[in-house]
């Protein structure tokens, strides 16, 4: 017989101790919910697909949340981070919804669905830290996290954790912060946040929350599981060269940090319906709304002891078929109606359907879009950008902001650094890891990299032959024809979250910045098209890079 591998899946429940309840004890139940990733959506739609109704949004988890609490009232429920942005309805919110003076929406939500804790996650940053500070005073719920500190000291910066009594049960909870804030948000953390390593602050932690009376004690860090299996990779946002703790790590918190019961996990968006390791029951509710975590545990005493978990039940709940709730529809509309109109304004005109399907395989003109956006803007020699998403392609016809969101959704800014020619080939080397070992019928996608960590450079000519081994695939990099010398000198326009590191990229750490005026991509985008009023792919579009051996890339040689 096979032996298990180190993280088991929950059947359904498992029993701890069942056997050995005395009929003379005391029993209870108490349900932990929790969300995660929600990025901004409420209503069950993503603001960019027309009118069409999906299966994701808290208004639709707060149905499940009801039926939960009709079954049983001892519940908590929590959020493992990145609310604060991610949708055309945040992105409307803080752009014209006045947010110094309104509530964020997704805080008015928890609020109303009366949320126990929230985890401050990375995205929560990306606004900077009156916005962060705002959405924390209007908050009827606490934040928490472990790892985060005023700069240059121990001292937490929000809660640690929290201890909540519920039911007659304390329930202690506990979050962290990926360090990596301390790149991606840079301009909004330096000198004022230090982020630690979480597993350290979780063991440093969980002790005092257990001497305290915590007796189920539920983390809920900005984290995923990581590791070497199909939960990893430990570091995605950054290298491990970057001298930061590592982000995932969830996995670790089991086997390391003693007294943990439960955890819901997040930042990876990843659904995981249910784990057991070491103990420790292991759960994620995916991205967007799109699913709740759920803990079951029932829970026994004897007279003038602490309670103990005697069983429990672990899963995720999806909300396909989950009618959204009347109540936070109503609390939101005002909100969501003014996204609906701001989202289909439309801005430009184009006469090709500009595809995004083989964006990752082929220089197409629509990731020649954003980077012809970004010289534009900064006068830049050369520009890179990463597509986001293989779905997001331009129809023939109208834009609206609707297409600019779903091309280009996250918060990046705008900078040109000057870079020399060694530093752009090792840009494009690490680029080009996105590519698996090639053979004929194999998959081209390496595994543990992110597809919106593929850059595509345009104002060189370049060649990587995928045949050969990671590091070693550029083979040719050209400049007007000839080719580029390690010290020969270039400015490029990239996002702040590469400038920064994310990803990996820590060849831009010691370039020059030459041009930062705080712009943001995605606004630079909307101006552009509105100027232009018709963009054609032969405005953009110059074919300068390709991939060895010819074909490769072709669907039915190389997936």
């Amino acid at each position: 017989m096979k032996s298990l591998p180190p993280v088991a899946l929950f059947a359904l429940s498992v029993p701890l101790m069942a056997a050995m309840a005395a009929p003379d004890e005391e029993r209870t139940r108490l349900t932990l919910l929790g969300t995660t990733d929600l990025h901004g959506h409420i209503w069950p739609t993503s603001y960019l697909k027309g009118s069409v109704e999906e299966d994701l949004g808290l208004a639709k988890v707060a149905t499940l949340v009801k039926r939960e609490r009709a079954q049983n009232p001892n519940v908590v429920l929590v959020d493992s981070g990145d609310l604060l942005q991610g949708s055309p309805l945040t992105d409307w919110h803080i752009r014209h919804g006045d947010p110094r003076r309104h509530t964020h929406p997704m805080v008015d939500v928890l609020n109303l669905m009366d949320y126990t804790a929230w985890d401050v996650g990375n995205h929560d940053f990306n606004y900077g830290l009156d916005i962060l500070g705002k959405a924390r005073a209007d908050a009827r719920y606490p934040f928490v996290s472990a790892n985060a500190y005023h700069h240059g000291t121990k001292d937490p910066f929000f809660r640690p954790w929290i201890i909540r009594e519920v039911g007659g049960v304390k329930v202690g909870i506990i979050g962290a912060t990926p360090p990596g804030v301390a790149i991606w948000d840079r301009f909004h953390v330096e000198r004022k946040l230090d982020f630690g390593d979480i597993v350290e602050a979780f063991q440093r932690e969980v002790p005092e929350m257990k001497a305290r009376g915590a007796e189920v004690v539920l983390g809920i860090p900005h984290s995923g599981l990581g590791g070497d299996g199909p939960y990893g990779p430990t570091f995605s946002g950054y290298s491990a060269s970057a001298g930061l703790p590592p982000e995932n790590v969830v996995l670790r918190l089991a086997d390391e940090v003693p007294g943990l019961d439960v955890v819901f996990a997040g930042h990876s968006h990843q659904d995981v319906p249910g784990l057991e390791r070491n103990g420790v029951s292991l759960a994620q509710a995916e991205m967007w709304g799109k699913r709740l975590a759920v803990a079951r545990l029932e829970l026994a005493r004897r007279s003038g002891e602490p309670w103990r978990i005697v069983s429990r039940e672990v899963t995720t709940q999806g909300v396909q078929g989950v009618p959204p709730d009347p109540e936070v529809l109503e609390g939101s509309r005002r909100v969501h109606e003014a996204t609906v109109r701001y989202v289909a304004a439309p801005i430009a005109r184009t006469p090709e359907t500009w595809a995004a399907g083989r964006v990752r395989l082929e220089d197409t003109p629509i990731v020649d879009l954003v980077n012809e956006v970004q010289r534009w803007r900064t006068g830049a020699q050369l520009s890179a950008a990463a597509a986001f998403t293989t779905e997001a392609g331009l129809s023939a016809g109208t834009l609206t902001i609707a297409n600019v969101a779903a091309l280009y959704p996250y918060e990046n800014g705008l900078v040109a650094v000057r870079i020399t020619g060694s530093r752009l080939r090792a840009y494009i080397e690490q680029s080009a890891r996105f590519y698996a070992p090639y053979a004929p019928g194999a998959k081209v996608m390496a595994d543990g990299v992110r597809g919106y960590n593929y850059d595509m450079v345009s104002g060189v000519d370049y060649t990587l032959d995928v045949r050969r081994p990671p590091g070693k695939r550029l083979v040719k990099l050209m400049w007007q024809g000839k080719p580029v010398s390690d010290k020969q000198e270039f400015t490029l326009a990239v996002n702040t979250y590469r400038q920064r590191g994310g990803g990996g990229f820590d060849m831009f750490r010691d370039c020059p910045v030459v041009f930062d005026r705080q712009d943001n991509v995605r606004e630079l985008m909307i101006e552009y098209l509105r100027q232009k009023r018709v963009v054609r792919q032969k405005d953009v579009f110059r074919r300068n890079w390709n991939v060895l051996p010819a074909g490769a890339l072709a669907g039915d040689t190389y997936r």
